[in-house]
């Protein structure tokens, strides 16, 4: 059991960070989704505060995962494009964790680099959360008595839609999104879509089950962020809300009230800068996050007027080899410049004009 310091802190609890891959945040039921069968989500979302305006700095993994593990913007980095690294010389939460007596490990997609930058201990080689090698870390850390902190990064529900139960989900009677094309195959692939993220829902649910099997629940924060946006129209590779903005949800007995909401307007850079808060580290200046801890205890209602996100179809699969978008949101408007606009948008689906 943690104790908690003069300011009403917990002093270093456990971290534990789930993050979905390519989950637009409003398909998950809590976050208002009426086909969704997301429980072990919703129940996480009852038991801790559920932010309502968390976005991120770019809408696909590989800047995403960059940016939250760096608390640094991906054009700071260098790992603004898909499918590249970081530059030399970058910190991650793990030169600033393991100092503080961490394990900092990861298991799932990984999707970042190179590894002098994020030496994680890497627990499996799948692309989703290997839980039997997750069960043993715990059984250690609990064993030596460490504080760790553990990324578990699935790769649900970026397509293919080939994981989970489809059959729970009836065609013909699920809402599509207004801007959707409603034909029967829309149809058919939403309903797949939904199944990866319910088997989503699942690893979530054996992420919990295992923190209360070895006595973690009470100690430890876990994070939830559904990532950008699906593979739909207008969602993943874009600056709309469906591509930038992120279900967020932090559970830590003790710290966060069961069953709040913050409208507070928040960013995926603010998560780094939280944890080395709890850890009882010294604030870092160069980060471009502010520690969440505030919201987290009701002290404070706001954290930023703006959020910002940068996109460039650099990096992407058969994308353009540039193109740029920049956007900003405040409590009221998404102001989307298109930097590039004599540049044609293309990627891994439209493959130049061949659909």
């Amino acid at each position: 059991v943690w104790a908690k310091n003069k300011v009403d802190k917990v002093i270093q609890p456990n971290i534990v960070f789930i993050l979905a891959d390519d989950c637009t945040n409003w398909d998950i039921a809590c976050y208002g989704s009426k086909d969704s069968k997301t429980p072990n989500i919703d129940k996480l979302a009852s038991e801790g505060m559920l932010f309502e305006r968390c976005y991120e700095a770019a809408p696909m993994c590989s800047p995403t995962r960059h940016n939250i593990y760096t608390g640094l913007y991906p054009v700071k980095t260098g790992a603004y494009p898909n499918h590249t690294n970081a530059k030399a010389g970058t910190e991650s939460i793990v030169q600033y964790l393991k100092p503080l007596g961490y394990r900092v490990a990861l298991s799932g997609k990984t999707h970042i680099g190179p590894k002098n930058v994020f030496p994680f201990e890497y627990l499996g080689k799948q692309k989703n959360p290997d839980f039997e090698v997750i069960e043993g870390f715990l059984q250690e850390v609990k064993a030596n008595k460490e504080p760790f902190a553990l990324m578990l990064c699935s790769n649900e529900p970026h397509t293919p839609w080939d994981k989970g139960d489809a059959s729970l989900f009836n065609p013909e009677e699920i809402t599509l999104p207004p801007h959707y094309v409603d034909t029967k195959e829309t149809r058919e692939a939403f309903c797949t879509y939904l199944a990866e993220i319910n088997y989503l829902d699942g690893q979530v649910g054996n992420a919990l089950e295992l923190l209360e099997k070895y006595g973690f629940s009470e100690n430890t924060l876990v994070v939830f962020a559904s990532e950008q946006g699906n593979s739909f129209p207008f969602a993943k590779w874009t600056c709309y809300e469906a591509g930038v903005k992120s279900a967020l949800i932090a559970r830590l007995p003790g710290l966060i009230q069961p069953g709040t909401k913050s409208n507070a307007i928040v960013e995926y850079s603010d998560l780094l800068p939280t944890f080395i808060d709890l850890a009882e580290g010294e604030k870092v200046e160069k980060l471009d996050g502010k520690s969440l801890v505030p919201i987290f205890t009701g002290k404070k209602t706001e954290m930023k007027e703006y959020a910002f996100s940068v996109q460039t179809t650099r990096g992407i699969i058969s994308g353009s080899d540039h193109f740029g978008i920049r956007a900003v949101v405040n409590e009221r408007y998404r102001y989307i410049w298109n930097l590039t606009p004599e540049v044609e948008f293309k990627n891994a689906v439209n493959n130049q004009k061949n659909g």
